[in-house]
Formats: C-alpha cells, sequence, structure tokens
C-alpha cells in the first residue's frame, strides 16, 4: 500500500478546473431538460471527460517516485469503491421500481438488461446489432 495521499491529495485540487467541468455537467443537464435554452449543452460531455482525464493524469504524474504498478492498482482500488457500491445500488433500485410498477413484459426485459449491466456489457449487442450511424442520418 502507498502512503496515503500519494494518489490524491486534496490540497493540489485545481478549483478552477474544477469549475468548468461542473459547467460541462450544468450544460449537460440543461441540454437534457431545456434543449431549446442549451442547444449545445450536449459539448459538454466532451468537456467533462477531457477535464476528467487530465485529473486521472496530474494525480498518477505526482506519484512518480513510486512503481507504477502499484500506482495503478492504488487508483483503480480506490475508483472501484468509490463507484461500484452506488453502480450496483442503483441497478437494485431499478428493478425494485419496476417490479413494483410496470407490467410483466417490461419486468421480463429489464431482468435482461439488469443481468447485462451487473456483467458490464450492456452495450455490447447493441453496438452489434444497430448501426448507430443510420440512426443519426435517419435524425438529420
Amino acid at each position: 500500500m502507498l502512503p496515503r495521499g500519494v494518489v490524491a491529495n486534496p490540497s493540489s485540487k485545481r478549483k478552477d478546473l474544477q469549475g468548468i467541468r461542473e459547467l460541462a455537467i450544468l450544460g449537460v443537464l440543461g441540454f437534457h431538460f431545456y434543449p431549446k435554452l442549451f442547444p449545445n449543452g450536449y459539448l459538454g460531455v466532451d468537456q467533462f471527460f477531457v477535464l476528467s482525464g487530465f485529473f486521472m493524469c496530474m494525480l498518477l504524474t505526482r506519484s512518480q517516485k513510486f512503481p507504477i504498478f502499484a500506482i495503478f492498482v492504488e487508483f483503480y482500488t480506490r475508483r472501484f469503491k468509490r463507484i461500484l457500491p452506488l453502480y450496483f445500488f442503483f441497478i437494485l433500485l431499478t428493478m425494485c421500481v419496476i417490479y413494483s410498477g410496470f407490467p410483466d413484459a417490461a419486468i421480463l426485459l429489464n431482468q435482461e438488461s439488469a443481468g447485462k449491466a451487473l456483467m458490464f456489457v450492456s452495450n455490447r449487442p447493441e453496438t452489434v446489432e444497430e448501426n448507430y450511424f443510420k440512426k443519426v442520418r435517419r435524425n438529420i
């Protein structure tokens, strides 16, 4: 185990870039809820991911004096501990809501979707079965 703070040091956060990332999130939410007011809000997705990648690289380059394998293990262990419990909780919550208020056909479809989500392959069948660009061209 690496010393605490090797991968994440709270005192070195870039609040300016965190603020831009928050604006990107607000733009995406605005695009989803008020598309006429935020017609370019979808661009916030790209901004968010670019800034998130920058933050991850910044964290990893600060810890160069430790073995790279140990840094990656700690980085991904922390990430999984933070993300996976919430991920599984929302899959469970979604299934509970579906069982309590939707018809049997929706239950079967969503059981299949939940199973795929639990195995982290929920998008794979769609990429094989559908032509994404054909769908996009139809909407233009």
